[in-house]
């Protein structure tokens, strides 16, 4: 059944109303209204279907130059109040902040162009039964192949609303569907997924061959020596390697504390020629997404172009901290610990048109990856990561796949692995690990990616 949104106006009234009675020097209230349905299927059938709703506001207050936090579950005039004045009692206990300006004000194309793709009916109006036959038809691969099948099928309509006492009055509506499978033959497994803005353009057929393809392969898994080796990853690999740097290396904040890997690198060359990454929110490829969590009309930014360090994001702190910049339209959600540096929220990557089978074609000897599992960065300012592979990872010679590979685990610089950039093949719309488990919002649009050398330091239990 769908539910009816807040809208526009009454959202912005609604925060605009409890604005006028906050007596700090400057307000920013910041709403979130999230409304998240997920169908989960396991051992080839539906066990679960979920709706949840959840409206969070952030409160942000500058009084004589400190500046506080508060945060509320709830629209109602009272306790939104209630929530200004606790960040003016948080406020008043603190020292004024010197990095601190201002609060940003209005920018022009604050919700972003008229046409973008944001928000799609096929999610707002979806219903369990749709989900359902989408998750039937997976199922019914797996049944075809003797295999057992394990995913969820997940759908979010959002809506973001930021006023200031600066005169900022934002909103921006998003939708966005993700369709999952998980294929066991006993031995291994193998994985397919889809995300896109609009759950028309999810195939569900497509996802369960994709999974049920590397499901067949992952049998008599083998032991790899450990060490280096050529390898092709897939999209949702590449993500996960893109993911540390975006957080830690790509916002101007961690630049301007001499934290980031690219700090005194721009107009270097940091990674191989054929690599460049750019955020851009209104383009319609990746999950386009009109404004950030202060407001602010997002912007392309270009990060590496043909391997040279070019740029970063910022947020409005970033930005006054640099003579003649201005936010990006990139600052962190309030909602998670105290706001946050400001990171690329749609990140792309430059692509090709060779498949991920071309790609293993050019490759004499090395592994293929479908993705990846539990990553960490152990050493952020080198943005050095950790993970282990996972769901079909398969050893090439002479460009075909001879063997499957036990999972094992990897520690490797990021920009050293995309220094020895080969190829890259076409791109999918994806998140990374943590993003997929719903521990971030980070959406990418990314190729498989052809490199020299990755660096397996360990094996794992499964």
């Amino acid at each position: 059944m769908s539910l009816p949104l807040l809208g526009r106006d009454r959202a912005l009234t609604i925060l605009e109303d409890a604005l006028k009675g906050s007596p700090a020097d400057q307000t920013e209230l910041t709403m979130l209204a999230e409304r998240t349905a997920v169908t989960r299927y396991a051992n080839n059938e539906i066990h679960q279907n979920v709706l949840q709703e959840n409206t969070k506001v952030g409160v942000r207050v500058v009084v004589n130059g400190a500046v506080a936090r508060s945060q509320a579950n709830s629209l109602a005039p009272a306790d939104l109040a209630a929530a200004i004045e606790q960040a003016i009692a948080l406020a008043r206990l603190l020292q004024p902040n010197p990095h601190f300006h201002s609060l940003p004000a209005p920018q022009p194309d604050a919700e972003g162009p008229a046409a973008a793709p944001y928000f799609y009916k096929s999610v707002s109006e979806q219903n369990p039964q749709a989900r359902a036959d989408a998750i039937r038809q997976i199922i019914a691969v797996a049944d075809e192949h003797g295999f057992s099948c394990f995913g969820t099928y997940k759908t979010t309509v959002t809506e973001l609303a930021v006023v200031n006492s600066l005169g900022v009055r934002a909103y921006a509506p998003n939708t966005s569907a993700y369709l999952r499978a998980l294929f066991d033959n006993g031995e291994g497994t193998g994985y397919g997924d889809m995300l896109n803005r609009d759950a028309d353009t999810l195939d569900p057929l497509a996802i369960a061959r994709t999974a049920a393809e590397k499901c067949r392969l992952n049998r008599n898994q083998i032991a790899l020596p450990l060490g280096d080796y050529a390898a092709v990853l897939e999209p949702d690999c590449v993500a996960d390697m893109v993911y540390f740097p975006a957080g830690y290396a790509f916002n101007a904040r961690s630049v301007q504390d001499g934290r980031s890997y690219l700090t005194g690198k721009f107009g270097q060359q940091v990674t191989g020629k054929l690599v460049s990454w750019w955020d851009d929110a209104h383009d319609p490829r990746c999950m386009p997404t009109a404004i950030d969590y202060e407001g602010m009309p997002t912007q392309r930014v270009n990060i590496i172009t043909a391997g040279v360090a070019e740029g970063v994001v910022y947020d409005s702190l970033a930005a006054s901290q640099e003579e003649g910049k201005h936010s990006t339209g990139h600052a962190a959600s309030p909602f998670d610990g105290d706001g946050g540096y400001p990171y690329p929220r749609n990140l792309l990557m430059q692509w090709g048109e060779a498949t991920t089978a071309d790609l293993v074609r050019g490759m004499k000897r090395g592994v293929l990856m479908t993705r990846m599992h539990y990553t960490h960065c152990p050493d952020p300012a080198r943005v050095i990561a950790t993970g282990t592979t996972r769901d079909g990872t398969f050893l090439v010679e002479n460009g075909e796949i001879v063997a499957a590979v036990k999972n094992m685990r990897f520690t490797q610089g990021i920009f050293d692995l995309f220094s020895t950039t080969e190829a890259v093949g076409q791109p999918k719309v994806c998140q990374d690990w943590w993003c997929q488990n719903g521990m971030g919002d980070i959406n990418y649009y990314l190729p498989s990616v052809r490199v020299g050398k990755i660096s397996f330091t360990g094996v794992t239990t499964f």
